[in-house]
């Protein structure tokens, strides 16, 4: 119980830091007239409040204590006194002190419609005092609690290279979501860019990609990896609409181009981050179906699996990456099993349109069943001498 208490109160430290922190930052860029019209910076608390978050996810579950700036003593209270100042002096000055940090604080945490900002401004005067009082215990408990030893999971035990990826890809989902809250335009560029890919509509993609005008191929291709690394979004839409808007030859040469980039991505952070992590990311049930299919076909399975449009195309990156199937295995693989239907649906996206959605199912049942009957053809004919043999 103890522990649970302490790991809560260590929590809630963190994130509370990263809080100040954030609405210090937000509330120093708002001050730039040019800035505020283009971006919310507002949502600078958000990003900070999720970094907090991940460096506690370090802190307490890769041993990485560095990263527990909110344990020491001096670091937490040269950070808070700060950002607290720089948030009084701004806001004093400005003649906003009762305004601005409920501005920013209930923008940025999605309570517009929730609070008013009088009621926002009383739950900050409650709230920063009790964050101060949690930051304390924290210190307090970090000195009284002995340091365990790292575990052979423990940061100090990653590679030089696995630390990078780890944090390297942490900084590339808070700048994502740092753009994608702060930037209205791009925010609305890539809701428009997700509808149009789940309801499979290729003239209305097509469209959205003509707006870009030359940027069109570098929007789709970035997509494309975006989709294969993140977000799960039909490709075979991006696939069909390059051939509606390239031509089939070179709106195959772009979607298996990107298609491979997204999944050497897949596959190299599958390598950094681990098989626990990657469970997360593509569940426990999809990883062990992999296990068996992999144990089963060995280094022709990411093969076939490419063959087969109705297996998950980021499920097989991602799976690939924990597995001993080395880079180039997996690179060829992956190259000449996607080959075939990302041809196949150019070419149909440079020849038809309205009935993408049938034409998609029709190939996917024929390329499927095809692939099958391949797979199950030995056993099949295995079967039938074994049954003349004892008939004779």
């Amino acid at each position: 119980m103890t522990n649970i208490i302490r790991a809560f109160i260590q929590l809630v430290a963190a994130v509370f830091l990263y809080f100040l922190i954030g609405l210090a930052v937000a509330i120093l860029l708002l001050q730039n007239s040019w800035l505020d019209m283009r971006f919310d910076s507002e949502y600078m608390v958000t990003i900070s409040m999720l970094t907090g978050l991940w460096f506690y996810f370090l802190t307490t579950f890769l041993n990485a204590k560095k990263f527990a700036i909110w344990e020491s003593a001096r670091f937490s209270a040269v950070i808070g006194i700060l950002s607290i100042a720089v948030t009084a002096v701004i806001t004093i000055t400005g003649g906003s002190f009762s305004i601005l940090p409920s501005y920013v604080v209930r923008k940025s945490l999605f309570l517009e419609e929730m609070f008013t900002l009088d009621v926002m401004n009383s739950l900050l005067i409650f709230l920063i005092p009790t964050g101060i009082a949690f930051l304390v215990f924290a210190v307090w408990s970090s000195k009284k609690m002995k340091t365990k030893t790292a575990s052979n999971k423990g940061w100090n035990q990653l590679s030089r290279f696995q630390k990078f990826g780890i944090m390297f890809l942490f900084g590339l989902i808070a700048l994502f979501l740092l753009v994608y809250l702060g930037q209205g335009e791009i925010r609305d560029l890539f809701n428009q860019a997700s509808g149009y890919l789940k309801d499979a509509d290729v003239e209305g993609f097509r469209d959205y990609l003509l707006s870009f005008g030359p940027l069109a191929a570098v929007v789709s291709g970035l997509l494309m990896v975006f989709q294969a690394i993140i977000a799960p979004l039909p490709a075979f839409v991006i696939t069909f609409t390059n051939g509606l808007l390239f031509g089939w030859v070179w709106g195959a040469v772009l979607s298996w181009s990107s298609a491979m980039a997204g999944a050497v991505l897949c596959f190299y952070l599958a390598k950094i981050l681990g098989r626990p992590v990657v469970e997360k990311l593509v569940s426990k049930k999809a990883l062990n179906w992999w296990d068996q299919f992999f144990e089963k076909y060995g280094k022709h399975a990411v093969f076939i699996a490419r063959l087969v449009p109705i297996v998950s195309f980021d499920l097989v990156s991602y799976a690939a990456g924990v597995t001993s199937i080395s880079f180039w295995q997996f690179f060829w693989a992956t190259g000449i099993g996607q080959l075939p239907a990302t041809i196949l649906y150019s070419y149909l996206g440079q020849n038809a349109t309205s009935t993408v959605k049938i034409l998609f199912f029709i190939f996917t049942i024929v390329i499927a069943l095809a692939v099958i009957g391949m797979i199950l053809r030995p056993k099949l004919q295995a079967r039938g001498k074994g049954k003349q043999g004892a008939n004779g």
